[in-house]
């Protein structure tokens, strides 16, 4: 578990990139649209499915939290959606302690 828990502090990321995915292809075509026909109801949609994507991160969290007892360890080292920057400094001072030693 050690070794798993090192590979995962060695590369930043979120803890869901498929949705991130999804809801930056939403907002792609509701700005590809923009820029062909104006504004337009495509802005509507991304913003619902955006709204529909951040909701079922909260579904999902509370499944993985009772089905994985180190899952609420995994959440403080991993961002939900996109990595903040206190988290890419966080790790890097880690990785500088574990250098040390």
């Amino acid at each position: 578990c050690l070794v798993h828990k090192q590979w995962y502090q060695r590369r930043v990321r979120g803890r869901h990139p498929n949705f991130v995915c999804e809801i930056l292809l939403w907002w792609v075509f509701a700005l590809f649209s923009v820029s062909r026909c104006g504004f337009n109801w495509t802005f509507i949609g991304a913003f619902n499915l955006t709204c529909l994507f951040t909701g079922s991160v909260d579904i999902t969290e509370q499944i993985s939290s009772s089905k994985y007892a180190l899952y609420a360890e995994y959440q403080e080292d991993v961002s939900a959606f996109i990595p903040s920057i206190r988290m890419l400094t966080i790790k890097k001072k880690q990785e500088n302690k574990d250098k040390d030693k």
